[in-house]
């Protein structure tokens, strides 16, 4: 897959590292949860949990994943969609231990974890935000 593109990049990182990351219970229920992006690698965005929470025990039973960076300036911004793959780099995992002390979480990581994307859509309201902008189904 191509990497995520440097628009979407700079948006993240503009709307702070915060993007929005929608997951399934085993009930079919949807759940949103802002997570901070610790890294963007190639075709990856890296997220570090501070906590077991909805987010992680959605992942374990169902690894499929949205994300939506929002421009919040603009009225558009984009969804990411595809799967979630645990990380087990050691460099990696501290990397995001780091960053999560600077965020002021009071404990290390129990999950680091990686969105592969597989479909990127624009969030701009239009007839146009229906098709993907790149999809590895296409």
């Amino acid at each position: 897959m191509n990497q995520i593109d440097d628009e979407i990049v700079h948006l993240i990182a503009k709307e702070g590292n915060v993007v929005v990351v929608a997951t399934i219970d085993a009930l079919g229920m949807p759940n949103i949860s802002p997570r901070y992006v610790m890294a963007v690698l190639g075709d990856k965005i890296v997220f570090a949990d501070a906590y077991r929470n909805k987010t992680f025990t959605n992942i374990r039973r169902w690894p499929k994943v949205t994300a939506a960076v929002v421009d919040r300036v603009n009225r558009g911004g984009f969804q990411l969609k595809g799967d979630a793959e645990e990380v087990t780099d050691p460099e990696l995992i501290s990397e995001c231990t780091k960053k999560l002390k600077e965020l002021k979480f009071d404990s290390g990581p129990v999950s680091v974890w990686a969105l592969i994307v597989k479909e990127i859509y624009s969030i701009k309201p239009s007839e146009s935000s229906k098709l993907p902008l790149f999809s590895v189904y296409s």
